[in-house]
Order: C-alpha cells, then sequence, then structure tokens
C-alpha cells in the first residue's frame, strides 16, 4: 500500500472524529455498578434505552443517571465471584437457565403449552419485566437454536424424554452476587478495564483511600498510551451536607483530569440520590456534552437540593475546584464547570482547571493519536510520510476551529526527526474556553 493510498484515509478519518465532537453520541462514560442482573464483571456497551433496559432492566440509577446526557454507556458489573444464574429443569430433557446470573432470575416464569403461532409444534413463553417471549418448537434442539437470541434465557438439551408442558412455573436458584464494596472490588476494576475507551469514568466508591488509587490508574493510562479521561467522584452521604468534606476530596485529588461532585438531593425522578450517586450523572454529562460547549450554568435535574450552600461555602467550592449545583430562581444549574486542579504543578495552567479544556485538550489527543495508531507501520519514515500525517491534523484541526474547541493560529508541524521507527510531530493550540465573567463597564453619556 502506498502513501498516495493513505493520504485519503487518514485526513477522512481524523475530519470524522472532529465532526463527530460535537454530536453527544460520540461520548462514552465508564459505569461500573452492582445489580442482580447483567453480564458479570464483564464489559457492556449500552449506546442506546433498549440495550440498557436488556443489560440492567432499567433498575440501575446510576447508569440511567449516566445516560441522561446522551452519553453512551460502557457498564461494569461488579460481583463478588459467587452469582449463580436461576433455572428451570426437566430430568433428561432440557435445562432453562437464566441469561446471567443474580437474584432478579428468579423473577422469570416459564410456560410451556401448545404453540399459538405453528399449528402442531409447543411454545415456550418467558415471561419477564419487559416483555413475554414466545418460541414455538418441534423438538429441544429448534428450542435450543432459538433461544439464543432470548434477552432473557439459554435452554439446554438434556437428554431425548420429550418436554413436558408447564404453567407459569418461576426460575429458581438464582444466588445475588452483589456484597458491600472493598477495596479488592476496586483493584479487580481498575485491571478489568485497563484496556478500555472511554472519555469519563464513574467511580461508585467513597474511600478517600481508593479515590487515590483511582486518580493513580487514570494518570497511569496518560503514560502508557491509553486513551485519556476523566474521572469523576462524590462523597459519602452522610458528609453532603459539609461543605469541608467535599473541599477535602477535591484537594486531596487536586488534578485537571479529576473532577469532585458535591451535587446531593432529589432528583426531578423523585428519588433522593447522594453526592457519590449524582457523580454519575455528572460524568454522563461530560461525556455527553459537545466539545464546544460548557456544562457551567447547564440546568440540573435537581428538585430539592440536599442543602443549598451559602455564598462562603460556594467561593470555598469554586476554589477547591469542586463543582456544585447553586438555585437560579427555579431551577438548580452548575456553578461553574470545573475540575480539581486548584494547585498548580509543572506544565499547568490556570485555564486547565476547566473541564472543558481538559477535555478539548484530551479529545485532541485521542483523535489524532487513535487514527496515529491504526495507520502505524504504514507511513515511510521520511518527509513525504511526515507530510501525510501533518496534512491530516491539520484537516483536523481547522474543524476543531471552526467548532469553537481552539483559538485561531494553532499550528501542527514535522520535527523532522525521524529515526527507525520514530518521528516527532509538534502541537501549538489554544484551548478556548467559555465566557463565565462579563465585565462591563457603563460609560454613562
Amino acid at each position: 500500500m502506498t502513501i498516495q493510498r493513505e493520504r485519503p484515509g487518514v485526513t477522512v478519518e481524523l475530519i470524522a472524529k472532529a465532526k463527530e465532537r460535537v454530536l453527544p453520541k460520540s461520548g462514552v462514560v465508564l459505569v461500573p455498578y452492582q445489580a442482580e442482573w447483567g453480564a458479570p464483571d464483564a464489559l457492556v456497551t449500552m449506546s442506546s434505552f433498549d440495550e440498557r433496559m436488556q443489560a440492567t432492566f432499567g433498575e440501575v440509577d446510576t447508569v440511567e443517571l449516566a445516560a441522561e446526557g446522551g452519553a453512551t454507556i460502557l457498564g461494569y458489573r461488579i460481583t463478588n465471584g459467587a452469582a449463580a444464574a436461576a433455572a428451570y429443569e426437566q430430568a433428561d430433557s432440557i435445562r432453562i437457565e437464566a441469561l446471567y446470573p443474580g437474584l432478579r432470575g428468579n423473577d422469570l416464569f416459564v410456560t410451556i403449552q401448545a404453540s399459538t403461532a405453528e399449528p402442531g409444534k409447543d411454545e415456550l413463553q418467558v415471561a419477564g419485566p419487559l416483555s413475554t417471549e414466545k418460541f414455538s418448537f418441534a423438538d429441544a434442539a429448534e428450542l435450543e437454536n432459538k433461544t439464543s437470541q432470548s434477552i432473557y434465557v439459554r435452554v439446554k438439551k438434556l437428554g431425548e424424554t420429550p418436554i413436558a408442558r408447564v404453567q407459569q412455573v418461576s426460575l429458581s436458584g438464582g444466588v445475588s452476587g452483589n456484597a458491600p464494596l472493598t477495596s479488592a472490588d476496586s483493584t479487580k476494576l481498575f485491571a478489568s478495564v485497563s484496556g478500555a475507551d472511554f472519555d469519563t469514568m464513574y467511580l461508585p466508591f467513597p474511600d478517600a483511600a481508593i479515590q487515590a488509587a483511582a486518580k493513580q490508574f487514570m494518570n497511569d493510562r496518560r503514560t502508557q498510551s491509553k486513551k485519556l479521561g476523566t474521572l469523576v467522584i462524590g462523597g459519602a452521604a452522610e458528609n453532603d451536607a459539609d461543605m469541608s468534606k467535599h473541599v477535602e476530596r477535591s484537594v486531596a485529588q487536586n488534578a485537571r483530569y479529576v473532577v469532585n461532585n458535591a451535587i446531593a438531593g432529589q432528583h426531578n425522578n423523585g428519588k433522593i440520590y447522594s453526592s457519590l450517586e449524582w457523580a454519575a450523572w455528572v460524568a454522563g454529562m461530560i461525556a455527553a456534552t459537545p466539545a464546544h460547549e460548557s456544562l457551567t450554568a447547564v440546568v440540573v435535574p435537581l428538585k430539592k437540593a440536599h442543602k443549598d450552600w451559602g455564598h462562603t461555602e460556594i467561593l470555598q467550592a469554586l476554589g477547591s475546584g469542586t463543582l456544585i449545583a447553586t438555585r437560579d430562581g427555579s431551577v438548580y444549574i452548575v456553578e461553574s464547570a470545573v475540575n480539581t486542579l486548584s494547585t498548580l504543578g509543572t506544565n499547568e495552567r490556570e485555564d486547565y482547571g476547566k473541564i472543558r479544556v481538559s477535555m478539548t485538550l484530551d479529545q485532541i489527543v485521542n483523535d489524532i493519536n487513535s487514527v496515529g495508531k491504526k495507520y502505524k507501520g504504514k507511513l515511510s519514515n521520511n518527509d513525504l510520510g511526515g507530510a501525510v500525517f501533518v496534512s491530516a491534523a491539520h484537516a483536523y484541526l481547522t474543524v476543531r476551529e471552526q467548532q469553537g474547541a481552539i483559538d485561531s493560529g494553532w499550528s501542527f508541524t514535522d520535527k523532522k526527526d525521524g529515526s527507525g521507527d520514530r518521528r516527532g510531530f509538534l502541537l501549538s493550540a489554544k484551548p478556548l474556553d467559555a465566557i463565565e465573567y462579563f465585565i462591563i463597564d457603563w460609560e454613562v453619556l
């Protein structure tokens, strides 16, 4: 494959990446959760309402909160390894087993009767929380094959005994895999999702030590050629009315890639969530918000805050990089879309403390790197190969400038330092933030 054949591919893919960045669907939020249904200890992509219903029955609040902004959910059901699937069995005939382990499988009911669709055959009906599935069959082999598409069960042929008809028999034997989360669960989680691609990660652990480990996990990803992302944390429900506790979390993190949520209270759906649970909503919103927009002043679906913060507490939150919601008339809004960076370190500056700026930095690196990885080994390490990649990056950055993600005056150049299989490039660009403070001088005439 020649360099000329690769040129349009690189450019078109980067332009497509750039255009995706103003679409909510382009954002992916990782949501670890506990539940009684769903694939255990595995990553599952849920990009639509129907997919979330099939994966969780819509019963995991943090998943639904994270999905409110339109982001794609990358779910991970945490279990203790003891979960077992419910089942119903006819000896030497068939075994009908719940698709996933957990207590929810015990709520599935099966009926085997004459087929309502194909005369002369029998029919398996599986009644679950979403719908009742019906599978006509002549024998166990046909039933086994057809139920491979079921969202509730799988059927296994055990022997040659004819399948008996039954009415409304429940599956049984399902065992929960839920237990209070521990540091061991977090260690297993980090190892399991380390290779996944996501824009934001929701952390369902309020423990300070685990949050510190999560920060290190996210930092390690930045040095291991993995997709850059933002971690979103919250606190224990009993501390949600204490701003000093929220500030304490922010100070402990102090990183542009960590957002500390202090939003807590009653959601518009009537349920009351802690800051730890609301952090899932924040993570989803960050992933879903287009790159040219800011979360500042976005309306929060909060009916009644756990506590309405006073002016001094608001200043404490802003100063420490704590994300809060404040009342604005009849609604609550995000006061300022800040991350936990408050004390600047090497190669950091003040605007890095805003979520929009930090996400833009990560998105550009992720986009250019993703296409670079795909085409590595396909461009010669000479000035022509470098020019192809520079041309593609220019096309991409032009679109990002048009979107308002970066300011004009950017550049992307080939360092022309190719040696062996390595070559350096220099990106110079200023990410744009949104105007939050309007300072008006009025000259009265």
